[in-house]
């Protein structure tokens, strides 16, 4: 049976060993009231006023304002926080520019400045979901093991598995449509989508990043698609996260 998306994150959210403490989302208020605890670092991050600013998102863990020609997303995922810090000045292909990860006092939420992009349509969305649904790609990239082989071989599997339970014979008609047709939004995952250079590139620096969904991407001027989010991340590599403090602004 072919997997749906939501059961497909439902199951890479539960392979994840997620800290799932009642862990709600700073809201719009709630980050603007903990900006204003910290005003001297705020400045620092180019707000005026915090009462001016405009959520443009609110995710699973945290908001998002527009800060100028950047955003700025004030989060409780340490997580996210810790794999932005990686990335910080790094350029990646395929990532959104990240310019500084900053530690909110002893509050346990995070700053994170990052690059302003465009939304992708709902037309690129579902042709990026049905590709991840087809393949169960987050699934295999979670059980691989950090090796890529390991992801396609794993892919290859589920497909023609897929096609067996789904037509009784590997070799009927109906299943060889099937598997051309997998195969076909697999090399659209990545030729298109680049989803082997982002894996292997991230693997590299120490983060496994498994939460592949078209919520998690948006696209810069040139039409690249851009991976914005890093929740869920399981990070191996190390890198300074600054403080905000109420009287130094930043450390």
């Amino acid at each position: 049976m072919r997997i749906k998306l939501g059961r497909l994150r439902r199951l890479v959210r539960e392979a994840l060993i997620f800290e799932a403490k009642e862990n709600k989302p700073v809201t719009p208020d709630e980050a603007k009231e903990l900006l204003k605890r910290f005003p001297k670092g705020a400045a620092k991050l180019g707000i005026k006023d915090v009462d001016s600013l405009q959520p443009i998102g609110t995710g699973t863990r945290g908001t998002v304002f527009e800060v100028g020609d950047k955003v700025l997303k004030v989060t409780n995922d340490g997580k996210e926080a810790h794999a932005a810090s990686i990335l910080v000045g790094k350029n990646v292909s395929g990532v959104v520019n990240f310019y500084g990860v900053w530690s909110l006092g002893d509050t346990g939420t995070f700053a994170i400045l990052q690059e302003k992009l465009q939304t992708i349509s709902a037309e690129e969305g579902k042709s990026f979901n049905d590709a991840l649904v087809t393949t169960a790609f987050p699934l295999w990239v979670k059980r691989a093991g950090g090796s890529w082989d390991k992801v396609k071989e794993l892919t290859k599997e589920h497909i023609k598995e897929t096609a067996k339970k789904k037509f009784k014979s590997f070799t009927s008609p109906e299943a060889q449509k099937f598997i051309a047709h997998a195969n076909e939004q697999w090399s659209l995952l990545v030729k298109k989508y680049g989803v082997k250079g982002l894996f292997e590139t991230l693997t590299e620096l120490g983060i496994d990043f498994h939460d592949y969904h078209a919520g998690n991407m948006m696209k810069r001027d040139d039409g690249t698609l851009v991976l914005i989010d890093l929740g869920m991340s399981n990070v191996r590599g190390t890198a300074a996260i600054q403080t905000i403090t109420q009287q130094a602004g930043l450390q």
